[in-house]
């Protein structure tokens, strides 16, 4: 039972470690780095045309025109990279003190 708390807090800790990191890393890259977040922006809204855009029966594609904005495509962006920084950082400090 305690290993799967602990693996259960551990991915809880995680998520939640990668959700903060990912909106400090969206407000910074906005106050240090505008162009930059535009170009995102703009990417974001050429991603969302591309996913709307598909053609599907209204009956689905209505549910993507509701989830699907630049938004959260953006969010979600820098939250993977937020879980690969901590996946990295995590597996690389885990490896040096394992190797003692």
């Amino acid at each position: 039972m305690g290993l799967v708390f602990g693996r259960v807090t551990n991915a809880t800790f995680t998520i939640f470690l990668a959700f903060i990191l990912s909106y400090a890393m969206l407000i910074s890259l906005g106050l240090f780095a505008p162009d930059v977040l535009n170009a995102l922006v703009q990417w974001a809204k050429t991603v969302e045309t591309w996913i709307t855009g598909t053609g599907l029966p209204a009956r689905y594609n209505v549910w993507l025109d509701l989830f699907v904005e630049e938004g959260a495509i953006l969010l979600l962006f820098f939250t993977v990279l937020a879980r690969l920084i901590i996946a990295i950082i995590g597996s690389s400090f885990s490896s040096a003190i394992k190797s003692r």
